[in-house]
């Protein structure tokens, strides 16, 4: 099964095929601020899943908290964080969930940096709940 996200403006696309490796609720301060939103919600997919990656791109390159690289692409146009790669997760690719306009996409099965979480937030029981250090 094929599936596609994309930014805001629809100019920056990845097309992606079968399903994600995990799927992760992050709410580490920097997820917070990338996402806008009071948590991030990612999924990750092996590199090889990736069909094609079309539109224009720009590369924001940060460093996590333990000092690992971490390459955001969003588009340049919108501002849409649409992808990213991750040095501690060389072999996959990060999508935000949010990007595929999919209200039954998968339920996340973990959720991190649980101690920086808006008390009012809620994940399923099943979502293993994670410190920032584990």
């Amino acid at each position: 099964m094929e599936r596609i996200t994309v930014c805001s403006c629809g100019q920056l696309s990845v097309t992606i095929t079968g399903k994600p490796g995990f799927v992760c609720a992050c709410s580490c301060f920097e997820c917070q601020k990338r996402t806008g939103s009071v948590f991030g919600m990612s999924s990750y997919w092996p590199k090889s899943s990736v069909v094609s990656i079309t539109g224009e791109k720009r590369l924001y390159r940060r460093s996590s908290w333990v000092g690992r690289r971490i390459d955001n692409y969003f588009c340049p146009t919108c501002g849409s964080c649409v992808y990213w790669y991750a040095e501690w997760n060389p072999d996959s690719i990060g999508i935000s969930v949010g990007n595929f306009a999919d209200p039954n996409f998968e339920p996340p099965t973990q959720a991190v940096w649980c101690e920086n979480k808006h008390p009012w937030v809620k994940f399923p029981d099943e979502c293993e709940q994670l410190g920032g250090d584990e």
